[in-house]
């Protein structure tokens, strides 16, 4: 179907998945929510989604993907998340897009249109401190409340994040100087993880199971959101490799036990040889190098002692697990954590910098860790996470957010009258006692 805009000569459009991939991909705004990839794993999953492109004279100057979702009730929203991708710097273009998307959202009778663009609130830093004098798109927001829409606030979004940790890669030449941005604190757990023999493994359907089980173990561990395991087999059946790399970190327990064995039997020998050496020499020298070689022996018996609840029948364990999507500009961390059992190990340090020199290898020229909580102080919930993502270096990014318009304003109201209400009793039925007195 085409649609036109006589305000600007506009054209409406729906593209194929090649047209609207060739345009994506390269938009700066690029999301893997607003991705070919993502379109054809939500269909799979039997979700209504429409490509859409504008057209000006022919050329493509806006895309986006539209999700059209109906409640049981018969409410339907069209939401283009992380969307739509175009100039926003063009007041006009914004405007008559908007009258397309809105038009289009009424003819498939949607009482609501939701986007939620892909582009910086207010710039700022590692510590989330404001720094408007780079980039503020309050304006925007104000632009957009003009045209109708309403915004819905700056809160963290679990659903549609719109906080993050993002550490930019570009310049960066080569792993060492990338271990050299870190901290201290994460380059020495980094080297921990790579010397006690942390390897990383992609799943396939093969495994997916046991990406699953670490994945689903760290969830109610820590008390995060995961999905269910159809979700990610249908990601791995409906996207490439390279887009959907649901990443395990593991250890082989009888492995390393012989390695840490044998080191700190090297160890030993060489503290015994030098403790004779001291004794009969008193050199100075040796006696600081004992300091040393004794050290190492120390953390050797602690990390032996550390292991003793996990026999060698574990065989190789599955420390940690986390859900990658590669996509346009970045790599995105999007869901995953470690087994407590295994925290030892530091499997999410491992995952995390091993898809950075993926990153670094493939040319992305950004790393993001997604959802990121607990900025302002550390009393807040998810303030350590926060402060890992930190050793890593980067700065706090935060979207200009969601935004909504009415399309059927009165079925719209009532919708949120009713949201309201409900929100309303589960609040005072959440105060009654459970029993009577």
């Amino acid at each position: 179907m085409n649609q036109v805009s006589t305000a600007a000569a506009l054209e409406y459009t729906v593209l194929s998945e090649d047209q609207f991939a060739d345009f994506a991909v390269k938009h700066p705004q690029n999301s893997f929510l607003q991705s070919a990839d993502f379109a054809r794993f939500q269909r799979a999953r039997g979700q209504e989604v429409e490509l859409f492109g504008v057209r000006r004279g022919g050329e493509l100057v806006a895309a986006g993907k539209l999700n059209f979702t109906t409640t049981r009730l018969g409410y339907t929203v069209c939401e283009c998340a992380k969307g739509p991708l175009m100039d926003y710097s063009d007041p006009a273009l914004v405007r008559d897009v908007v009258v397309l998307l809105r038009q289009r959202a009424a003819a498939r009778k949607a009482a609501e249109l939701r986007i939620s663009p892909n582009l910086k609130y207010i710039a700022r830093d590692e510590d989330g401190a404001e720094h408007p004098e780079i980039l503020d798109n309050r304006p925007l927001v104000a632009r957009l409340g003009g045209l109708g829409f309403r915004h819905q606030g700056l809160d963290m979004d679990f659903v549609n994040v719109n906080w993050m940790f993002v550490k930019n890669l570009e310049g960066i030449a080569d792993a060492e100087e990338l271990i050299m941005g870190t901290s201290y604190r994460t380059r020495k757990a980094i080297r921990k993880a790579e010397k006690n023999g942390v390897f990383l493994e992609q799943a396939t359907l093969d495994t997916l199971d046991d990406f699953y089980g670490a994945l689903s173990r760290a969830g109610d561990e820590k008390g995060f959101v995961y999905r269910e395991r159809d979700y990610y087999e249908q990601l791995l059946r409906t996207t490439s490799p390279e887009f959907t790399k649901l990443m395990m970190a593991k250890i082989d327990i009888p492995a390393y036990r012989k390695s840490i064995t044998d080191r700190l039997a090297t160890e030993s020998a060489t503290a015994a040889d030098l403790r004779r050496d001291v004794e009969e020499t008193g050199s100075k020298k040796k006696a600081n190098r004992l300091k040393v070689v004794q050290d190492l022996v120390d953390s050797y018996e602690r990390s032996l002692k550390d292991i003793e609840r996990f026999p060698d029948s574990v065989g190789v364990a599955t420390v940690a697990a986390i859900h990658f999507v590669c996509y346009g500009d970045e790599v995105v961390c999007v869901i995953g954590g470690t087994v407590q059992d295994y925290i030892y190990f530091n499997g999410a340090t491992s995952l995390y910098w091993g898809m950075m020199l993926h990153a670094l290898e493939k040319g992305y020229p950004r790393y993001n860790f997604y959802g990121t909580f607990g900025i302002s102080g550390q009393d807040e919930e998810g303030h350590g996470g926060y402060e890992f993502k930190k050793g890593f270096g980067g700065d706090v990014v935060q979207l200009v957010g969601s935004f909504a318009m009415p399309v059927r304003p009165a079925v719209f109201h009532a919708n949120r009258l009713a949201r309201s209400a409900a929100a309303a009793a589960r609040t005072v039925l959440g105060r009654l006692p459970l029993k009577r007195a």
